[in-house]
């Protein structure tokens, strides 16, 4: 088990910029942000300009120390587009993404769902997406990597309705275990129980009815529930910390007071 900060807490700087900022808050372990036409790894890239796109980020890896335990990924198609493009452009995005995993050691990729599509009938747009993950998480387990669906407001896994049937259609499915997305939609954390045993990895920060992101410790996430129910569920991945840059509040304090309520019960 290894905690990480994501990248995200830089989402407005290079990834250069953030991982020395990491590195100053004492990280060793960084989770990279990788959604396409985001932050800080283009999918696109990886597909079209592998060599170069892979050996800078090792660079910058190498230059401030930090081993990479996870990524944070979403390709540029929407996981609902089952067109011939769409397919084409994901399957070589995916296949970067795959490659780059294997050359940087990362077991453990979280899908961004991106987003619905309310053009069309709810039950045909999941019905896409699910064939869409069974693809993504075949191509993973073949490679030996583990890719985790996590379930996203303003996504078509916004709902447990929605994860629910994700689960019926799926039931081999994996998630990436965040409370943020519940408990911003003023949802119980205890109505997320059932997700445990589905969890691969964890992402975690503060969060409130309607706010995506709190001070920690001032927000609606009982962490100590939560990392208490990871560990009777007898949780074996690793931790991402998740906050993003804000100026209403000292966010890296927030950051490192998290990461200590994370030692506190798991170690690092």
């Amino acid at each position: 088990m290894a905690i990480a900060c994501s990248t995200s807490l830089g989402h407005r700087q290079t990834l250069d910029e953030t991982c020395a900022r990491l590195a100053r808050l004492g990280f060793r372990h960084v989770d990279i942000l990788a959604i396409d036409g985001w932050v800080h790894i283009h999918t696109r890239d990886l597909a079209a300009n592998f060599e170069s796109t892979a050996a800078g980020v090792e660079a910058i890896l190498a230059s401030h120390a930090l081993t990479p335990l996870a990524l944070n990924s979403g390709v540029g198609p929407q996981l609902h587009d089952r067109s011939a493009e769409a397919c084409a452009r994901r399957q070589a995005e995916i296949a970067g993404l795959l490659r780059l995993m294997q050359r940087l050691g990362v077991g453990v990729a979280a899908i961004q769902p991106r987003n619905p599509d309310p053009r069309r009938p709810e039950a045909e747009v999941l019905s896409d997406c699910i064939a869409t993950l069974r693809e993504q998480f075949a191509a993973g387990d073949a490679a030996g990597v583990q890719f985790a669906l996590e379930l996203h407001v303003r996504s078509p896994f916004e709902t447990l309705e929605q994860a629910r049937r994700l689960f019926a259609a799926l039931p081999e499915a994996r998630v990436v275990y965040d409370p943020t997305h519940a408990v911003c939609q003023g949802i119980d954390l205890t109505a997320l129980d059932w997700v445990l045993p589905h969890a691969c990895h964890v992402h975690l920060r503060d969060a409130a009815p309607g706010q995506l992101q709190a001070p920690f410790g001032e927000g609606a996430v009982d962490f100590d529930r939560a990392l208490g129910m990871l560990k009777d569920a007898d949780y074996q991945g690793h931790f991402s910390i998740e906050y993003f840059d804000a100026p209403e509040f000292d966010v890296e304090a927030s950051v490192l007071r998290l990461r200590d309520k994370i030692a506190s019960h798991f170690g690092e």
